[in-house]
């Protein structure tokens, strides 16, 4: 073999594996510019994917993060909150009055009071057990009602702690209802009567039914406006005093007079300002 032939040969052994590895590669039937991930370079699939600036993937990651902490704060229990309100009580009730002194008959043996007002106050404190469900423990106090005349005077109280629960809705407005128990307390005192107790108190089971509304007015204060109407049962006290036994004869006896609740009906309204935390 002469060395032109012996140089062709190694040529052409050393070229045909070449070709048969390019002939491997597979070649898009698409032009380049169709080619997903394709920049107009000579090599289409370079780059299957386009590069997602690090900001933007920073911006992500820092948004899912804030998802997920309003996630677990919206499903967390433990949104406690305190109240404090101030309450204008309207009390309708009736008192009877009953006596074993027959020597003259009562003037009036009924006092009928129709929305008596009484100036009042509470202080709650409650949690959220879930979207739009939340609860509290409210403890309140009126000022006392006064009705005296030249005999006797009449005073009437009435401390209440109450577990309340409400729905809230997202316009503010919410409803819910509340049992406890009241201390309706009476004073009964003038120059009439004898010595003794002058004051009767009495602990009654108090159910009620609110209507309100509440705004934020800051970061977790809210103003709160609220209507409530509960039922309650008043005290009875009886106390003694003298009276002559027949007009004009000199001659006094000791009697008893009892004073008789009937059911206490409340409308109280209430403006306040909560604080959750």
């Amino acid at each position: 073999m002469s060395s032109k032939s012996l140089v062709f040969s190694m040529i052409f052994a050393g070229f045909v594996p070449v070709c048969a590895n390019a002939s491997m590669v597979y070649t898009p039937s698409r032009p380049c510019g169709a080619v997903m991930g394709c920049d107009g370079g000579c090599y289409p699939y370079a780059r299957s994917v386009e590069s997602r600036p690090v900001a933007l993937w920073n911006n992500d990651v820092a948004q899912n993060a804030r998802l997920e902490q309003n996630r677990t704060q919206n499903s967390s229990p433990a949104d406690w909150y305190i109240a404090a309100n101030a309450v204008m009580n309207f009390w309708s009730w009736e008192n009877e009055y009953n006596s074993n002194y027959n020597g003259t008959a009562l003037l009036f043996n009924k006092d009928e009071y129709s929305f008596e007002s009484v100036f009042g106050g509470a202080l709650a404190v409650g949690t959220r057990f879930a979207s739009g469900v939340r609860g509290d423990i409210e403890l309140g106090m009126s000022a006392e009602f006064s009705d005296s005349d030249d005999l006797a005077e009449y005073k009437l109280s009435i401390p209440y702690l109450m577990a309340n629960a409400y729905w809230d809705f997202d316009s503010g407005l919410y409803f819910g209802g509340g049992l406890g128990v009241a201390r309706p307390t009476i004073t009964l005192d003038g120059v009439l009567f004898d010595g003794g107790n002058a004051e009767e108190s009495f602990i009654s089971p108090k159910v009620g039914l609110a209507l309100g509304y509440a705004t934020e007015i800051a970061d977790n204060t809210f103003i709160d406006f609220r209507y409530r109407i509960s039922l309650m049962k008043g005290a009875d006290i009886s106390r003694t005093f003298q009276w002559e036994q027949v007009e004009g004869s000199g001659v006094f006896g000791q009697y008893v007079l009892q004073v008789e609740n009937d059911l206490i009906l409340e409308n109280a309204l209430s403006v306040g300002i909560r604080f959750a935390f």
